[in-house]
């Protein structure tokens, strides 16, 4: 196996989504992910708003033809993960515990269907009891109904979040391989893309003040009265 530094280089993308760039790790390996996992995602969720975007690209399983989930994205503000499920001999532990820590807000498209697909040459399915449907999300927090069901370019249009679709040749998304072992950029942007929208949008929604937060605040800057003993 090549030594972590080298492993590490060979996945490292830099991008741009509309017109802010964006680095992308595309590893393979378990303990390739586990160093992106500890030392590139976790340290950014400390703040107010731990929110992860969450995509998953399926394959063909060939020996029953069935959908896997080939690829998983992870998106946490300006730094993406995309772990290769295909050629992961074991999934990480360190990804396992990342996945299930109930205090980040995993958001995503699809996020229940995509999760009820298995892992290639595994019977595991990933679990991640706090993802959430964006739209769902997005009518919940904003209360309203009209934005349920609605599809990812809707609700990016609805809080002003630009939603650059990846094109080739000006007319359409790439097909991918979604088994490939490397990626051209363009691609690596289209596998992105999603989970990158989503995570911007999810956490502007957590940060937003509705005005109870206000109300909440305003009470607590307000002087206390220190006149009873």
């Amino acid at each position: 196996m090549l030594p972590l530094f080298i492993l590490l280089k060979t996945g490292q993308y830099d991008i741009e989504i509309t017109h802010n760039p964006v680095k992308v790790d595309v590893l393979d390996s378990a303990v390739s992910i586990s160093s992106c996992v500890d030392h590139d995602l976790t340290p950014k969720l400390q703040n107010r708003a731990p929110v992860v975007g969450l995509d998953f690209h399926s394959g063909k399983n060939g020996r029953f033809g069935r959908s896997t989930n080939s690829l998983l994205v992870l998106c946490i503000d300006d730094h993406c993960l995309v772990v290769q499920l295909k050629y992961v001999d074991k999934i990480p532990e360190h990804l396992k515990r990342f996945l299930g820590d109930e205090k980040i807000c995993f958001v995503g498209v699809d996020v229940d269907w995509k999760l009820s697909r298995r892992i290639p040459s595994s019977p595991d399915r990933l679990v991640c009891k706090t993802a959430v449907e964006l739209s769902h999300l997005a009518a919940r927090m904003r209360q309203n109904p009209g934005l349920l069901n609605s599809d990812l370019e809707a609700v990016a249009k609805e809080f002003g979040v630009p939603c650059e679709l990846p094109t080739s040749g000006g007319c359409c998304a790439p097909a991918i391989n979604y088994e490939a072992r490397v990626f051209s950029d363009e691609e690596v942007k289209a596998l992105v893309h999603d989970a990158y929208v989503c995570c911007k949008i999810g956490k502007s929604l957590v940060v937003e003040e509705t005005p109870r937060d206000s109300a909440l605040r305003r009470d607590e800057a307000l002087p206390h009265d220190e006149t009873n003993n």
